[in-house]
């Protein structure tokens, strides 16, 4: 099987999957066929003071100041997933194919690791979650560590494979529609493997507003430590399961 890397370089990333379905049951989530990157930004912040405030000598001032700051340790995907249903042999060779699956449900996975195992995947733990932390260079109070970001457990009830992930059982936290937070769609859910791989999950959403008020099937978090002296970009692999 042959997997797809996408380098995490930037904050914003436009993905369309291309998926072919087997005629045989799927026991683990697959590669995509390919990976196309559409579009990719990030915000540009001022490089100069918006106001001057006046000095003088004997005063004793109060300033409000707003400020923000782009984060060193996630990077976002979004796009779409579309596929066709086949009937292929070994060679790939189609014996048929059922046109353009619409209205498409199932999970968006990526991983720094090539090869979860699958077998014993499982919603993170929390010795993982800090695990996952710490590659980031966070600490456990920085406001976009692990903890303060998968901070909740409220997910519907899916299935990797076999393996069912029950409702509300892992960390969890939900991206923004409209520029809004939310919790009841684009769930992000963290999963691992028994040797601590981290899987960040999505659950697809057929059609949906998001981030920036367009029409998407995906949203997924990636952790991505960019600090000072850090080895990053990371490569991700990316998998797909549809139901």
């Amino acid at each position: 099987m042959r997997n797809f890397f996408v380098s995490t370089a930037s904050i914003l990333t436009g993905l369309l999957f291309v998926l072919v379905l087997s005629h045989m049951a799927v026991a683990a989530p697959t590669s995509p066929l390919s990976v196309s990157l559409l579009n990719t930004s990030t915000r540009l912040l001022p490089n100069s003071s918006t106001s001057g405030i006046g000095a003088q000598g004997g005063n004793v001032t109060e300033l409000a100041i707003d400020a923000l700051t782009i984060t060193k340790a996630w990077q976002g995907y979004y796009g779409n997933v579309t596929g066709n249903i086949h009937l292929d042999d070994a060679a790939n060779n189609s014996f048929y194919v059922w046109g353009n699956a619409t209205g498409v449900s199932g999970e968006v996975y990526a991983s720094r690791n090539s090869s979860p195992d699958w077998s014993t995947i499982n919603c993170s733990n929390t010795t993982q979650r800090t695990l996952e932390n710490t590659y980031l260079g966070l600490s456990l109070t920085d406001g976009d560590s692990v903890i303060n970001t998968f901070n909740a457990t409220s997910h519907p009830s899916f299935y990797v494979g076999s393996r069912q992930m029950n409702a509300n059982s892992c960390f969890s936290t939900n991206i923004f529609v409209n520029g809004t937070s939310q919790n009841t769609s684009f769930y992000q859910i963290l999963l691992a493997d028994e040797t601590n791989n981290t899987v960040y999950t999505t659950i697809i959403e057929s059609d949906a507003y998001g981030y920036n008020s367009r029409r998407m099937d995906f949203q997924l978090m990636v952790g991505e430590n960019e600090h000072f002296g850090s080895e990053g970009p990371s490569s991700y692999y990316f998998f797909v399961e549809l139901n």
